[in-house]
């Protein structure tokens, strides 16, 4: 099984930035232990998109999930929020996570 990642896309398909960190995976799957309903439905076998609108609303559940995640969860969960806040910066802009 290949392991998640995360992109930064334009409406038109343009990658503007890529995470590849082995723990986004796990990040996910202690969101989903939690209950939390953004980071927690990503679906690992399948593209998971959010739109900025839907970004603002993870942030919060980042909160929560700092306070559970391991060292490597951490460190992917630092690479996610830098994305966020590229998704954030302007309009038609996605945060997608690209499952196996």
């Amino acid at each position: 099984m290949m392991p998640l990642s995360i992109l930064v896309r334009t409406y038109t398909g343009e990658v503007l930035a890529t995470s590849l960190h082995p723990a986004i995976g796990a990040l996910c799957a202690t969101a989903r232990e939690r209950g939390l309903v953004m980071l927690g439905w990503v679906d690992k076998y399948d593209d998971t998109v959010f739109n900025r609108t839907q970004v603002s609303h993870m942030r919060e559940e980042l909160v929560e999930l700092r306070r559970h995640c391991a060292t490597e969860e951490a460190e992917a969960l630092a690479e996610l929020m830098k994305l966020m806040d590229l998704v954030s910066e302007r309009p038609h802009r996605y945060l997608l996570f690209n499952g196996d």
